[in-house]
């Protein structure tokens, strides 16, 4: 997450959102979405953004919370992208 968790806590105050509100619009927003994988977000995933507990979420779900929240994209989130290798075994001698 770009923002830190008070930030992102006084953006879904301001938003005028409960926690549980936001995720119901966001799953509403998700759902409206033409994708194979369907995906919603719960409250759960909203209270532990505003508590710090996670700092990772999908971009899908990024994506809708800014839309959900009227902001521009970018501005609580930001793409990560990691270029993760399997891992080379060696035979054991």
């Amino acid at each position: 997450m770009h923002a830190t968790p008070e930030q992102f806590a006084a953006s879904v105050e301001f938003g005028g959102f409960t926690y549980r509100g936001l995720a119901d619009e966001v799953s509403t927003i998700l759902r409206k979405e033409r994708r194979k994988t369907p995906m919603a977000c719960s409250h759960t995933t909203i209270s532990n953004l505003a508590n710090g507990n996670a700092k990772r979420i999908h971009p899908r779900r990024a994506a809708a919370i800014e839309r959900a929240l009227k902001l521009p994209p970018g501005q609580l989130f930001r793409v990560e992208v990691f270029d993760v290798s399997p891992k080379q075994s060696t035979p054991a001698a």
